[in-house]
Formats: structure tokens, sequence, C-alpha cells
């Protein structure tokens, strides 16, 4: 059983009395034997004072992480009232406490934590309370910079809090309390039939996240250990313990994650970009790896590894909804991946600048989410993907 565990209700999950009660219940039901509570606001009480601040017009940005961290910081009074009410050895800590783990740059609305200042404020000011007995209860969302400034982690920051805290801590499982039956397949206000997932990769989950999905904010799943398990459970269910949907795998944030493929093709197909011209040309690629797929005007190339070449041209060759095809062989394929792609510009710019400072000439760029492949003749596969990491890591 996990030992030292860091638990998150969001707001939906302490919108009341009788649930805030309840999901303290839920802590001291589980009996972890150390545990972290983070808490969001209640209810939604920061898109109330989100909206004040627009009326009012002109809140400087530190005025404004000041005047929102307020949601979090009554929560999290409450929810430690809670606790010690149900007979709990608790805490409670806040910005304004000198325990107050979580350091920041000065970026009020989304701040950056200072990883190396964090961890050692969680070591000494967290596990000694963790070690003596005490449920901590900890604002989730918020952070404080080096003056002393409340700032706040973004929308969704209390996952990231999570996240933090149980890397620092070394903690061994983060359980997020939601309103849904764990992650599901689908937007229920959207689907009519999601399904539960009982588990996704970290990967999946990032590409969900980053798609639209609110159930996890997708940066905060950097924080995240190799052996750290994760998972997403149901208010409903009134057990930290149910299995819910469990986040497996890790990225390796400290490095980008680079691969490296030869022996590829790009086929080229003039058509209309029409659902059921692509429906047609997908189906004739079933049993062929797909890499990459880009569409331009009246046309689509798709970069592929295939096993008989000449039978799929001729395939693709036949299809009515195909105008004219050709094919470029030898191509190779260099794909990067980072979380911090989707959180600052300037990237695909980097890694096409080192290249052609290299005379590497790039047939095609695509992205999704936190991946970058680079298409090139499969010749200089070797190079670029150093010339890439070396431009990446300066």
């Amino acid at each position: 059983m996990s030992s030292r565990v860091v638990v998150k209700f969001g707001g939906a999950d302490l919108a009341t009395g009788d649930k805030v009660r309840r999901a303290a219940e839920m802590v001291l039901k589980a009996g972890f034997k150390e545990t972290l509570v983070v808490v969001s606001a209640m209810g939604d009480t920061t898109n109330r004072l989100i909206n004040i601040i627009t009326q009012i017009g002109g809140v400087s940005d530190r005025d404004y992480a000041d005047i929102v961290s307020m949601g979090e910081r009554i929560s999290a009074r409450v929810f430690y009232s809670a606790l010690k009410t149900l007979g709990a050895n608790a805490v409670y800590i806040e910005p304004s406490h000198e325990e107050w783990p979580i350091i920041t740059d000065s970026n009020f609305k989304d701040a950056k934590p200072d990883m190396k200042e964090t961890c050692r404020r969680v070591q000494k000011y967290i596990k000694p309370l963790l070690s003596d007995g005490k449920i901590v209860v900890v604002c989730g969302f918020l952070g404080r910079d080096k003056n002393g400034n409340v700032t706040t982690l973004g929308r969704g920051g209390s996952d990231t809090t999570a996240l933090i805290l149980a890397h620092c801590l070394n903690a061994d499982e983060v359980i997020l309390v939601k309103e849904t039956e764990g992650v599901l397949s689908a937007d229920p206000k959207i689907v009519s039939t999601p399904r539960i997932l009982d588990r996704l990769s970290i990967y999946e989950m990032f590409a969900l996240a980053h798609g639209g999905a609110k159930i996890i904010k997708a940066e905060a799943l950097k924080y995240k250990l190799p052996n750290q398990k994760l998972k997403v459970v149901s208010f409903s269910s009134g057990d930290l313990k149910s299995q819910g949907t469990e986040i497996i795998g890790v990225f390796n944030s400290n490095s980008f994650e680079i691969k490296e493929e030869t022996g590829l093709v790009a086929i080229s197909l003039v058509c209309d970009i029409k659902s059921e011209t692509l429906s047609q040309i997908f189906t004739a690629l079933i049993g062929n790896k797909i890499l990459g797929v880009s569409t331009g005007k009246g046309s689509v190339t798709i970069f592929i590894s295939t096993p008989n070449l000449k039978n799929l041209m001729n395939k693709l060759h036949e299809l009515t909804a195909v105008k004219a095809i050709s094919c470029l062989t030898n191509v190779g394929l260099v794909e990067v991946f980072h979380p911090i792609f989707v959180d600052s510009p300037g990237w695909v710019a980097k890694i096409a600048n080192a290249l052609a400072s290299k005379d590497i000439n790039i047939l095609e760029i695509t992205t999704s989410k936190a991946a970058i492949s680079i298409f090139i003749d499969e010749r200089k596969v070797k190079e670029a993907a150093e010339v890439v990491r070396d431009a990446l890591e300066a």
C-alpha cells in the first residue's frame, strides 16, 4: 500500500459544506500513513473573482493574483476545519506562512516554479509535518515569488501543485479526485456514451489535455516521477482507493527525446481535401506504418513505411478521388519530443535554423502537441539528429 500520498480535490468536489465533509471523510477513511491534501477554490469562486476583476478593469497582475488567491486560501482553512472536526491531526499552509513551499518567478498569472528552492522548502517544512503524523492541507494553484508576492500557476494549476509537491516529497502516489468516473474517452457534454478508461499512457493523457480535455492540466504531468503512481478517481465513489484511471509512464523532462527513422517514402496525392477523399486514402493504407501526414492546396502527403511500394502506389492510383500521384523514396525522419514545446514559442524556428546552418534540407516539418517531426534525406538522419540535439540543449 502507498504510504506517502498526495491527494488533490477540485473545486466542484468542495462546492458545499456537505461535500467538504465527505472529502475529509475520504481522506481519513483511506488511512494512508502520510497524507498531503491539495485543495482548489470551492465551487466557482475563482471564476466569480475573475469576473469581478474584469469588470473593475485595470487591475495589475500582482493584485489579480492576490485577489484570486483568496479562493484557495479560504478553501484550505475550511478543509482543515473539516478534518479537525472529524478528529484529525491536521495543519493548513498558505502563501503567507513561513512554511509555504512553492517558490516561483514573478509571472503573476502563469508563474513557473523554482524546483530547486521548492524542493528544499518541502524537505525543510512539509516532510517533518508528515513524519509527525499530521495531515497537511495546502492551497492549490498558488505560489510565492522571492519578494513574498502571491503568484498563480495558471488555470488548472492545482493539478500542478499536487504533482510538484509529490515530486519534491518523492511521494508513492498522487490521487486527483474529480467529478467524473476517472478519465473518460470523450467529453460527456458532447458524446453521449463515453467510456471509462482504466489506464492511459502519460503521452496519451498529455495529448488529450492539450486537445481540450479538462481532466488534468497538461503541464502538471511533466513533474510525475518514474515510480510514482498517478490516478484519477471519482468523488462520488467516496473511496480514494477506488480503481479510477491510472496514468502510466513518465516524461524525461531533463532531456529531449529524439527518435530516428529511415527507409520511408513520401507519397504525394493530388486530390480535393475532403473527408470522403481522406477516408478512401487511409483505407488503402491499411497494413502500412504511417509516420506523418501533411496537407497543402489540393494535395496530401503521407510519410510511410511500406513493404511493397509498387502495390501500394497502384492501389492509391486506382482511387476515384485521386487525380495524380507521385512518390519520393529514401526519406528519413527525426522526431523530437518534449513537453516544453507546447508552452513556449520558437522551437521549430530553432530547429530549422540549426539544420539550415549545416546545409541539411528539410522536406517537411509537422507538429503535434509536444512532438516535432522533421522529414529529410535519410542519408542525413544521423547528422541531423546530432545537430538538432545540440541546438535544443544549447
